[in-house]
């Protein structure tokens, strides 16, 4: 690409996301809105995404504290891409980690999770590419919470059942 070609708007766009273990997309989608992180959530087999609505700067770091202080004991990843370069710092229990290589940290990641962050694929195509699991994390603080309570009393119940059984 030479100075003179125009960057493709989808590589020129920043994306902010946070890439956790939790096998439950709205889960994540819940604790994200209760900590005033506004997100599109996407659940794949091997974890879920968050999709930070916000761009800003710094906006990584403020979330994956306030997402870890819930999730206390899973590493979450923090990952930004600013002007074409990925960045991504490991996060465990709200405390920032090691800032870890993009290409040995997306390593097992899902296709799509590296397809946006590299710019190959838009948040657009990639809520469109999984739409039967892709949670909204844009609710009030309150339904959030209530959101959370009663995921919280649904998994205990299968917990249940499944022990019974």
């Amino acid at each position: 690409m030479t100075d003179e070609e125009p960057v493709p708007s989808h590589l020129a766009r920043d994306t902010v996301a946070l890439l956790t273990p939790i096998p439950n997309g709205q889960v994540l989608a819940a604790v994200c809105a209760v900590s005033g992180c506004r997100c599109d959530v996407i659940e794949f087999p091997q974890g879920t995404l968050a999709v930070m609505a916000d761009d800003r700067e710094g906006l990584a770091d403020v979330a994956a504290t306030r997402v870890g202080a819930f999730v206390k004991n899973a590493p979450i990843l923090a990952m930004e891409r600013r002007d074409g370069q990925l960045s991504v710092v490991s996060w465990t229990g709200g405390v920032r980690g090691e800032e870890l290589p993009p290409g040995l940290a997306l390593d097992r990641a899902p296709e799509p999770v590296v397809a946006l962050m590299t710019g190959a694929m838009t948040i657009e195509q990639l809520l469109e590419h999984v739409p039967d699991r892709v949670y909204s994390g844009r609710m009030g603080r309150w339904r959030a919470f209530w959101a959370l309570r009663r995921l919280n009393r649904q998994g205990r119940r299968e917990q249940a059942e499944r022990q019974t059984q």
